[in-house]
């Protein structure tokens, strides 16, 4: 009942959202454009890294901000992969801390693991419920959705919540720890929930259509009036890990979509992190960079991007001048390779050269 719905005007844009917006990609010629974007504070390193490859259009947005209000200490960062468009994935970018710090959990002032995982919760569910009644969507008629994998990192814990098949990793005394799980339709948990909504998975996809079985937006599979947001065919309902920081061996943290871990593991990519790392890579939009090219060598069709944070016992920031100095020298003779290879339409060579490294 599209008409019931009441109008609201789009949520107003903050300064934490970055478009992503990067030369044209189509079937025959992928752009390996990377757009970048780093912050600092709190005694942590963060940067992102993103690629529209051979998508025609680049869906992704990002959030990364080291100065949460009113709480000192606390930083947030996600990694938001649309589909269908990208005014879900943009708004949620742009939206979702400020609806955490909007939640009467939020606002109680406690900073408890409880209250501040409810916070989150009750953060997707209230921008979610908002974008539904937004001009976009009720008079443009707008379908697209959106994943999204965030991290609250608080002086003691790291909060992730995660709804969709993003997907984060903390790499901590050289391994790697799961922060999230991808919700899948053909998962039986998630399945239970599709079907008593009254929807079907077939193909793996629910009603045969979407991949993902939560994400923000979507409403074409959110429209039972007498279900709460949990619990409609796909859910916007995050799920929260906890991890109580380690200073001794906490290293990086690694958001990414779908479109770096349809190609590597968990455990690669930890491996690999630290082995750039290792070789000199000492600036994170250049960390995270190494992950999505890599991803693209690895033969990722999807848009990519990553966001990496570092801790204070992050190999690279004990790195010699030396040893940076030799890879900032390597990547830009790469980087000049990569323009020559671009302008004379050689990806492939390229894509099979990086394959052969």
């Amino acid at each position: 009942m599209r008409s019931a719905s009441p109008r609201r005007a789009a949520p107003r844009r903050s300064p934490a959202l970055t478009r992503l917006a990067t030369p044209f990609s189509s079937a025959l010629s992928p752009s390996r454009h990377h757009e970048v974007d780093e912050v600092a504070g709190n005694n942590l390193a963060a940067g992102l890294a993103a690629m529209q490859g051979w998508r025609v259009e680049m869906e992704d947005a990002h959030v990364m901000t080291v100065d949460v209000p009113d709480s000192p200490g606390f930083s947030f960062f996600g990694v938001f992969d649309g589909h269908g468009g990208k005014y879900i994935s943009d708004c949620a970018a742009r939206d979702l801390l400020s609806r955490v710090l909007s939640t009467d959990e939020w606002k109680s002032g406690a900073r408890d693991v409880e209250t501040i995982s409810a916070a989150l919760r009750s953060g997707f569910i209230k921008l979610d419920e908002e974008l539904k009644g937004c001009e976009e969507v009720v008079a443009r008629d707008d379908h697209s959705g959106s994943t999204a994998v965030t991290a609250l990192v608080t002086p003691t814990h790291v909060f992730v919540a995660n709804c969709g098949d993003s997907r984060s990793i903390l790499v901590s005394g050289g391994a790697a720890i799961e922060m999230s799980h991808d919700h899948k339709p053909y998962l039986e948990k998630e399945t239970k929930r599709i079907e008593e909504a009254g929807g079907t998975v077939a193909m793996k996809r629910v009603n045969g259509d979407l991949a993902v079985s939560r994400a923000l937006g979507d409403f074409v599979y959110k429209r039972s009036a007498q279900l709460p947001p949990e619990k409609q065919q796909v859910s916007c309902e995050p799920d929260i890990i906890v991890h109580v920081r380690n200073p001794e061996k906490d290293q990086y943290l690694v958001l990414a979509c779908d479109g770096v871990w349809d190609v590597v593991s968990n455990e690669d990519c930890a491996k690999f992190v630290l082995e750039k790392a290792g070789e000199g890579c000492h600036r994170m939009q250049d960390l995270a960079g190494e992950i999505i090219d890599r991803c693209f060598e690895l033969q990722s069709k999807d848009n990519m991007s990553a966001v990496v944070v570092a801790f204070p016992s992050a190999p690279s920031n004990a790195l010699p001048a030396e040893k940076k100095r030799e890879y900032d020298m390597l990547k830009a003779a790469r980087e000049s390779a990569k323009e020559r290879e671009a302008a004379g339409g050689g990806a492939g060579a390229m894509a099979e050269e990086g394959a052969a490294q």
